[in-house]
């Protein structure tokens, strides 16, 4: 079985020094301790599952402040994200969700594409839609934005339902959606904050990309385009999948 680990990053009052929590299912979280040993970071386990979606449900419980970024593995910050963040928190209080712009990169650290940059497109968000801020018409024209290194409100998170256990592949990309369902405002910080590494073999993503039909992929984004208007975490009906998923994490 595939165990992921999840970072959080916790942004306390001073964010050049923030909080950083590990979660890590139960069944890993002794053996895994042990070889963290003293470290100024917290280490939960979590009882709830090993999958993704659980791993940051159950982390942001634990969280004491306003917001919260979500650090993958294999990933960084940019030496001036916390800075930004700060500066963007204190002159933006009624945004809900700060997305990073990030840089993707191959495992030879090349730079394969920017993300999350296009609601600095005018043509993107529309004539009636306003630049920096993600809007439902242009997300649905164009569903390829990622909540990595994402600055989020916590109280926003938890209202609306946190990240659903029942969608996968586009569980980001539902939750993003729902945010705007529910009128939370989603601005993108101009500046690049964060290095995702998109190649990594076995990856949660890559491996959905590997084991998924094209006509599965497409259910999925259906599925979350429907389900985005529900804060609920209802049963998917799977029934129409030649193929239903089964990825273990």
């Amino acid at each position: 079985m595939n165990i992921m680990m999840t970072f959080l990053v916790i942004f306390q009052n001073q964010l050049n020094q923030p909080t950083i929590i590990f979660v890590a299912p139960k069944e890993i979280y002794e053996s895994i301790n042990t070889l963290l040993g003293d470290t100024e970071y917290q280490f939960i386990a979590n009882p709830n599952g090993s999958d993704y979606q659980s791993q940051v449900n159950y982390a942001v419980e634990h969280v004491k402040t306003d917001y919260f970024t979500i650090l993958e593995f294999d990933d960084e910050f940019a030496q001036t994200y916390f800075k930004n963040a700060n500066t963007y928190i204190n002159s933006y209080p009624d945004v809900d969700i700060f997305l990073s712009m990030m840089i993707e990169v191959n495992e030879r650290n090349e730079g394969i594409k920017l993300t999350n940059d296009s609601v600095w497109s005018q043509q993107f968000v529309g004539e009636n839609g306003e630049m920096g801020y993600l809007n439902i018409s242009s997300l649905k024209q164009y569903t390829d934005f990622k909540l990595s290194g994402a600055i989020i409100k916590k109280s926003e998170f938890i209202n609306i339902g946190m990240f659903k256990l029942n969608i996968k592949l586009s569980f980001g990309y539902e939750l993003i959606l729902r945010a705007l369902n529910n009128a939370c405002k989603i601005f993108s910080i101009p500046k690049i904050g964060y290095k995702h590494l998109a190649t990594r073999e076995k990856s949660l993503f890559s491996r959905y990309l590997k084991e998924m039909s094209v006509p599965e992929r497409k259910f999925w984004f259906e599925t979350a385009t429907k389900e985005a208007n529900f804060n609920s975490d209802r049963i998917i009906d799977i029934s129409k999948l030649e193929k239903p998923l089964d990825v273990k994490k």
